[in-house]
């Protein structure tokens, strides 16, 4: 298991192996009432958004849930927001072959359909009117050190969540299966 304790937000947190079957990533925190009156956790992949789940306080009170890839956001999926304002959560995406199951406060919010391979998830990004207490991992091997730096073969997520932010540009000819897009991605239409 590893933690990230009272990270900042806006913040993208590096994960250090790829995501399999029965890993999950866990988000605590509470919700606060502030400027974006929304927030969202996100799993990324270099440029790309590969689950976006957030939770919408102001017009709908939703939580939507959408893929980004190559600038271009796929159908959005909505579902009733169970929080309200300065509640304490804990959300968790728990990852399946086929689907992300996403629950808060231990109920099921939502089956989520990969759109894109869950395996070159690369960071979990944090952003809008939330303060985090802790993002715990669990179901990876940990076979590799979790406080170090991994090269993504990307300019990183430096600024995420901010408006100064640009996405990342692969950088690398020759993809890996982790830390870029597995090179199935290369015809892969996520919304066919």
């Amino acid at each position: 298991m590893h933690s990230y304790h009272n990270p900042s937000v806006p913040t993208a947190l590096t994960i250090f192996e790829p995501l399999q079957d029965g890993s999950t990533v866990s988000v605590h925190g509470h919700v606060r009432h502030g400027h974006h009156k929304n927030f969202s956790v996100e799993l990324l992949s270099g440029p790309n958004i590969v689950l976006h789940v957030n939770f919408r306080f102001h017009h709908s009170h939703m939580v939507a849930m959408n893929s980004q890839f190559n600038g271009m956001w796929g159908p959005e999926i909505s579902h009733r927001n169970p929080l309200h304002h300065s509640e304490h959560f804990h959300l968790t995406i728990k990852v399946h072959m086929g689907y992300y199951h996403i629950a808060v406060n231990g109920h099921h919010l939502a089956d989520y359909p990969h759109r894109y391979p869950y395996q070159s998830v690369q960071a979990v990004g944090l952003k809008g009117d939330v303060h985090v207490d802790k993002v715990h991992f669990e179901g990876f091997h940990f076979q590799r050190r979790w406080d170090g730096h991994i090269d993504h073969g990307h300019s990183g997520y430096n600024a995420y969540g901010t408006e100064t932010y640009v996405a990342p540009v692969f950088i690398q000819p020759n993809f890996a299966p982790y830390g870029a897009p597995p090179p199935l991605v290369q015809n892969y239409n996520p919304y066919r």
